[in-house]
């Protein structure tokens, strides 16, 4: 099925951002897989195209755009080293990912009872998704591919929600995308930070 293939997508880009050592391609990533949630909004909405051309605007406005772009405004200006590794290296951070996956498949065993709009293998796509988010916290040390994870679990939020409950209240949908208004916020308070500004005039 297609949108499970998008789904695998939405994963890889989520390891990769995991994993990623390099600011630059984090935030390409991010902006990728930005686009990439325009397909579960496609497939929940078939039936409201005015709601789903609104929430894709939505989606390629903050998630595609707006969040990557303030990333990348925020690592030029605070001048902060392009390169950056998982806290506990790469090994560990794939024994993380092997037990991820095996909570996911344990969490959606009984998904056949249930009545939603994706094979079993989508929904434990969507699941790795939010604990690769999660990961991120643990994993890495760069405030900066924190912020990264944050977005990556919300967007695995956002999609969880698409496929458990199709047609949301387009106001619970809009909550999905206080992302941007955090990366938005954090680079503001780094800029105005002093402590920032002298890191800066020292290098």
């Amino acid at each position: 099925m297609i949108y499970d293939f998008i789904y695998l997508l939405l994963l890889l880009s989520g390891i990769v951002i995991l994993v990623e050592n390099r600011l630059s391609r984090i935030i390409f990533f991010l902006s990728f897989q930005g686009i990439l949630l325009i397909f579960p909004v496609l497939q929940t909405h078939e039936g409201d195209w005015q709601h789903a051309i609104s929430l894709i605007i939505l989606v390629v406005l903050f998630k595609a755009f707006l969040t990557p772009w303030i990333l990348n405004w925020t690592a030029n200006k605070s001048k902060m080293n392009e390169s950056t590794a998982p806290r506990f290296g790469y090994l560990a951070t794939l024994l993380f990912m092997v037990l991820g996956l095996v909570l996911a498949v344990k969490i959606t065993e009984g998904v056949s009872l249930l009545s939603i709009p994706v094979h079993k293998i989508g929904l434990i796509y969507v699941i790795l998704l939010v604990y690769v988010g999660i990961l991120c916290f643990v994993v890495r040390r760069n405030w900066m591919a924190l912020i990264a994870g944050f977005c990556v679990f919300e967007n695995g939020i956002f999609v969880l929600t698409m496929v458990l409950d199709k047609g949301l209240p387009f106001g619970l949908e809009f909550g999905s995308f206080l992302d941007a208004i955090l990366v938005i916020v954090s680079g503001g308070i780094l800029q105005l930070s002093p402590h920032m500004h002298t890191k800066e005039r020292k290098v």
